[in-house]
C-alpha cells in the first residue's frame, strides 16, 4: 500500500504485480500510465474495501495485489554471495516495529546488502506497513526469514562471514574507525530488547557508534543506516 512503495515497484519489479486498486474518485495520472505501459489491470473500490485488502487504514487510496513473495533459505543467499569479494548481509533480532523494519529495509536496499535475515518467531513480520514504510525495498532486496538466528549466524560464520554486532557496551569498538571484514553479517537489535544474549555470545566483533549529545542512543533504523554507509564508504 501507499504511492511512494508502489511506485516503485511498478518502475522497478512490475512484474510482482498483478493488480492495482485505487479509492474511487482518486486518479494518479503518473501511475496509470505505469500500469498502462506495464499492461497491469487497474480497479476502482470503496476505501473500506482498500483497508480491508491492506490492513490498514493508511493506504493513501491506493494498494497492489501482489506476487506471493519468496524468501531465500541462508544457504540460497550464501550461494548468491559465494563469489562476491565483498559483501555485507543485514541481520535483525527482535525489532516489534513495522515503520523501523521498513526503513531498515529500505536503507538494505540503497547501500547494496547482498540481503536481509529476520526471525519469523522474534518480531514484526513483512506487513503491508512494513512494505509501505519501506517504499517498495522489501520487494527488491533479497530477504532470508528463519526459525532460528542463532542457527543461522554460525551458518554464516561457517561460510566466511564475520559475525559483527552493533552493541553499546564497553568493549564494543568505535564504528567510525572500525574495519568492516570483506564478507560481514551486521546484526542489529531494537532499542529496548536490543540484540538477545544468545547472539552476542557468538559474533566475532561488536562495534558502537559514538554519541556527542546528552540522548544515549539512536533510532535503531537511523543507526543501521549509519553503519551501512560506513561499510559502504570503507
Amino acid at each position: 500500500m501507499g504511492m511512494h512503495a508502489i511506485d516503485e515497484l511498478l518502475r522497478h519489479a512490475p512484474e510482482k504485480i498483478v493488480r492495482i486498486y485505487f479509492a474511487e474518485g482518486k486518479r494518479d495520472e503518473k501511475i496509470l500510465l505505469l500500469c498502462e505501459k506495464r499492461k497491469i489491470p487497474v480497479q476502482w473500490v470503496s476505501k473500506r474495501k482498500l483497508e480491508e485488502l491492506a490492513g490498514s487504514p493508511s493506504h493513501q487510496s491506493i494498494v497492489a495485489e501482489i506476487r506471493e513473495r519468496q524468501f531465500l533459505s541462508p544457504q540460497e543467499l550464501l550461494q548468491r554471495t559465494e563469489k562476491e569479494a565483498s559483501s555485507l548481509v543485514l541481520m535483525v533480532d527482535r525489532l516489534f516495529d513495522p515503520q523501523n523494519f521498513g526503513a531498515i529495509l529500505r536503507s538494505a536496499e540503497c547501500f547494496g546488502v547482498s540481503g536481509v535475515v529476520w526471525s519469523k518467531n522474534r518480531g514484526v513480520d513483512l506487513t503491508p506497513t512494513v512494505v509501505k514504510a519501506s517504499c517498495g525495498a522489501s520487494e527488491l532486496v533479497p530477504l532470508v526469514r528463519v526459525s532460528n538466528l542463532a542457527y543461522a549466524l554460525e551458518e554464516f560464520q561457517e561460510a566466511g562471514f564475520f559475525a559483527v554486532a552493533a552493541l553499546a557496551q564497553p568493549s564494543a569498538e568505535n564504528a567510525l574507525t572500525f574495519s568492516f571484514p570483506q564478507k560481514t553479517l551486521l546484526i542489529v537489535g531494537s532499542e529496548g530488547e536490543g540484540i538477545q544474549p544468545l547472539l552476542q555470545k557468538k559474533v566475532d566483533h561488536s562495534i558502537f557508534i559514538p554519541m556527542q549529545g546528552k540522548i544515549a542512543s539512536l533510532n535503531v533504523s537511523n543507526a543501521t543506516a549509519i553503519l551501512l554507509a560506513l561499510w559502504r564508504s570503507r
